[in-house]
C-alpha cells in the first residue's frame, strides 16, 4: 500500500530547512517569461528562501542571471520586481555600477580601494536556462538541464506556441497558511475532483487520465465533454464560445491538460490560454501562490469570452482549493493523524512523496529524527 509522507514533515521547522537546502536551493525555478524581458535593460527580481536573483536582458540580446547583491556591501542592486535599469546596474547604496554582462564598471572614489581589480569583483551569476519561452533559473545544484526534465512532454508543449504568447494581465499572488508541500498535493492529484470540484467534473466527466515521467515530471487532464448541458453558465457559455485554434489537434483544442515539475511548478494548458502555477514556500506554514496566463495575440470576440468563462470557472476551482488545503493544514497537527494512504488516482503525489524521500532521507522516518 502506498503512504504518504508522515504528518511530521508539514510543521517540522528542521524538516522544512532541510527542504530549502536539498530541494529549493539545488532545483530550477520558473522566474518569467521572455515576453517580461523584451528589450536590453528590462529585469525581473526573484526572491526565494532567502536568496535572490535579478534576471536582465543584456544589449546582446541575451537573458542573464545574477545574485541580486552587489559585492561591495551586499546591497540589494534592483528593488523593484521588474523594471528597465537601462544600460547598467547601479547600486542604490554606494553607487557601484555594474553592465548588464554583470561587469563592474564603476567604483565611485576609486582611489580609495587600494589594490581594487574591477575586473575580479563582478556580479555573481547563476544558471539561467530558456524553456518553451520561459525563464528558468537555478540557485545551485548541478542536476540535468531544464529542456532534458520535460523532455517527455515537451513535443506536446510546443504545439501552444508559448514563445510567441504574450501575458493576459499581471502576475497574481497570495499567501496561504499552509506547507508548500499540501498545495502541491492538491494540485496534482484529481482523486479530490468529483467531490471538491464539481464543475470540473461536469467538464471532464470520465475523461480525465494521468500519468507520470522521469525527473518528478507528471501529466494530468483530457479533452472536456462535448454535448453536455451543465447547470453553471460558464461551463454552458465555454462549450458554446471556446474556438478551435488551428495550430492544436482535435484532442488539444477541445482539452484542459496541467503539467506539472518537482518541486512545485505546474502549467495549467489550455486551448485558448496557458498560465504557470508556482507553490513558493515562505515558512514551514507560509506559502505564497504565484501564477500569470499567458496566450497568442487573438483580439476576437469569441476568444476574449472564452478567455473570461475560463478564469470564471478556475476562479471557483481555486477558491474551492483554498477551502481544502487548509482543512488539510489543520488535520495535518492532530494527534489523531500520522501518515495517509494513497490510492491509484493518487500516484502523481505518491511520485512526489518518493522524491522527497530520496533528497531527504529522514523523510521515510515515522518520527521526527533529532537532526534532519
Amino acid at each position: 500500500m502506498r503512504q504518504t509522507l508522515p504528518a511530521w514533515t508539514y510543521h517540522s521547522p528542521a524538516f522544512f530547512e532541510a527542504e530549502r537546502r536539498a530541494i529549493f536551493q539545488t532545483t530550477w525555478q520558473l522566474a518569467c517569461h521572455v515576453s517580461d524581458l523584451p528589450e536590453a535593460g528590462c529585469f525581473v527580481r526573484f526572491r526565494l528562501l532567502g536568496q535572490e536573483a535579478v534576471l536582465v536582458r543584456g544589449e546582446d540580446g541575451e537573458i542573464r542571471a545574477f545574485h541580486n547583491v552587489c559585492r561591495h556591501r551586499a546591497s540589494r542592486l534592483v528593488i523593484a520586481g521588474q523594471g528597465n535599469c537601462g544600460h547598467t546596474l547601479r547600486c542604490p547604496y554606494h553607487g557601484w555600477t555594474y553592465d548588464l554582462r554583470g561587469r563592474l564598471r564603476l567604483v565611485p572614489g576609486e582611489a580609495g580601494f587600494e589594490g581594487l581589480d574591477k575586473g575580479a569583483i563582478g556580479l555573481v551569476p547563476l544558471d539561467v536556462e530558456l524553456l518553451l519561452g520561459f525563464v528558468f533559473l537555478r540557485f545551485g545544484g548541478d542536476g540535468p538541464p531544464v529542456a532534458e526534465l520535460f523532455a517527455p512532454y515537451l513535443d506536446a508543449l510546443s504545439l501552444y506556441r508559448t514563445r510567441e504568447m504574450v501575458p493576459l494581465g499581471g502576475e497574481s499572488q497570495r499567501e496561504l497558511a499552509v506547507n508548500w508541500k499540501v498545495a502541491v498535493d492538491n494540485n496534482i492529484e484529481a482523486y479530490h475532483v468529483p467531490v471538491g470540484h464539481p464543475g470540473l467534473q461536469r467538464l471532464f466527466g470520465a475523461n480525465y487520465t494521468l500519468e507520470v515521467a522521469p525527473h518528478g515530471l507528471s501529466r494530468g487532464g483530457g479533452p472536456l465533454t462535448q454535448g453536455q448541458d451543465s447547470p453553471a453558465w460558464s461551463e454552458r457559455m465555454y462549450r458554446r464560445l471556446m474556438p478551435r485554434p488551428d495550430h492544436l489537434p482535435p484532442e488539444r483544442a477541445w482539452g484542459w491538460y496541467y503539467y506539472a515539475a518537482f518541486p512545485s511548478l505546474a502549467f495549467d494548458v489550455y486551448p485558448d490560454q496557458i498560465d504557470f502555477f508556482q507553490i513558493l514556500p515562505l515558512a514551514v506554514d507560509r506559502t505564497l501562490l504565484r501564477s500569470r496566463a499567458y496566450a497568442l495575440p487573438d483580439a476576437s470576440r469569441q476568444m476574449r469570452a472564452a478567455r473570461y468563462l475560463n478564469e470564471r470557472i478556475n476562479r471557483l476551482v481555486g477558491a474551492e482549493d483554498i477551502d481544502l488545503v487548509e482543512g488539510v493544514q489543520s488535520g495535518l497537527g492532530s494527534r489523531a493523524y500520522e501518515r495517509g494512504l494513497l490510492g491509484s488516482e493518487e500516484i502523481r503525489v505518491f511520485q512526489f512523496h518518493e522524491e522527497i524521500r530520496a533528497r531527504i532521507p529522514a523523510a521515510r522516518q515515522e518520527r521526527e529524527p533529532a537532526a534532519c
